[in-house]
């Protein structure tokens, strides 16, 4: 059910989250927050450029990218799977048989394995089609470690066109909740905070990000709790499915 809380002057915008927001594709967040070591030797060894890792090594290799991850979660600083992978790789001294370009490749590889199994969100693909012929711009704004992963993603769907912006954390070195990301996809896009509708799954990264920013915040929450904690800042408008957007964006266009 959409709930609309804040009165909001004209939005010329509409910005996503993409993963859980967008699109569904648990495969694709266990490589992002998880399995790329596993996933990643494995292919090195089953493609012939290096021998199986032995329990040792790839718990090595495990620590090394949780560290990367963890770090990149507490500085809101990102980096990509590619660079996690060459971190690895130099710690268990297989740079000169992993050079950075099979570290591309392999990388590219198991990103592309995730695109079969990937599922847009419910109403995505025909709330977007609308929001744009009813005159508003579209953008994206994701924290993914690997950016073409989107970018394919979207082509799949034949929705890449719909986007004029695809910010993405691992191509600008910055992630939510920070802010700098924010400021890249407005300034790229010409638009001042009020200007932009913000639309994310996740209260702290996606709702608290864009209010401290000052973009009209829409928290999605398709299933679940929608009560907002207590002393946090309360969103522009909660909707329950993003065709709900269709009713606010009558509301923005009429203001």
């Amino acid at each position: 059910m959409l709930s609309a809380l804040v009165a909001q002057p004209m939005i010329k915008a509409v910005l996503f989250d993409f993963n859980a927001t967008l699109i569904h594709s648990p495969d694709w967040m266990a490589l992002e927050t998880l399995t790329l070591p596993h996933a990643a030797f494995k292919l090195l060894a089953d493609r012939g450029y290096i021998a199986p890792l032995s329990p040792d090594q790839l718990l090595e290799a495990e620590k090394v990218f949780q560290t990367d991850r963890q770090n990149a979660n507490l500085t809101n600083r990102e980096t990509s799977h590619v660079a996690d992978l060459l971190t690895m790789v130099h710690s268990l001294g297989y740079q000169d048989k992993v050079p950075q370009s099979l570290v591309e490749e392999t990388v590219a590889i198991l990103h592309r394995n995730c695109i079969p199994n990937v599922a847009l969100m419910a109403q995505a693909e025909t709330t977007v089609k609308h929001l744009q012929a009813m005159g508003l711009r579209l953008g994206i704004i994701s924290n993914a470690a690997y950016a073409p992963f989107l970018t394919w993603s979207l082509e799949h769907f034949r929705i890449l066109d719909y986007f004029e912006e695809i910010v993405v954390s691992a191509d600008v070195g910055s992630r939510k909740p920070g802010l700098e990301i924010f400021h890249i996809t407005l300034a790229r896009m010409g638009l001042k905070p009020p200007e932009a509708a913000y639309v994310g799954d996740d209260f702290h990264k996606d709702v608290v990000a864009s209010k401290q920013l000052g973009l009209c915040a829409i928290w999605y929450r398709p299933e679940g709790d929608s009560s907002i904690p207590d002393g946090e800042p309360v969103p522009d408008a909660v909707v329950s499915s993003l065709g709900e957007l269709l009713t606010l964006a009558e509301q923005w266009i009429l203001t």
